[in-house]
């Protein structure tokens, strides 16, 4: 069963705690077995939100983290929406240059898991 509709009128922090809580039901040893820390930078206008993925601690937060991320994500809000609520494939938003992909592609490319939302 895919994300509700209405997972894509929630707001950015909304969405964030929601994968928040989607983290904590996946398996940590497979989340630290993949790795690596996940930088979202998602813009709306002229504003830029951060929030991280920490799958070596198994952890989402806002912000940026200390260290460099393995891998940086930046996309817009709208896209945001369509990857997180499975709308949109994420291969189709990363081909599409819809989505600035830098760091460790391989790596992100297994992220489903823990970023879309059922």
């Amino acid at each position: 069963m895919g994300a509700t509709h209405s997972d894509t009128n929630l707001s950015r922090s909304e969405l964030v705690a929601k994968i928040k809580a989607r983290l904590e039901s996946v398996d940590p040893l497979k989340a630290k077995e993949l790795g690596g820390v996940f930088l979202f930078n998602i813009i709306k206008g002229t504003s830029v939100y951060s929030w991280t993925l920490d799958l070596n601690k198994v952890i989402v937060y806002e912000g940026e983290p200390e260290e460099d991320p393995d891998t940086t994500f930046t996309l817009n809000e709208h896209h945001f929406k369509q990857l997180v609520s499975g709308r949109e494939d994420p291969r189709v938003i990363m081909q599409a240059g819809r989505c600035s992909v830098t760091g460790d592609i391989m790596r992100a490319m297994k992220l489903e898991p823990y970023i879309k939302l059922d």
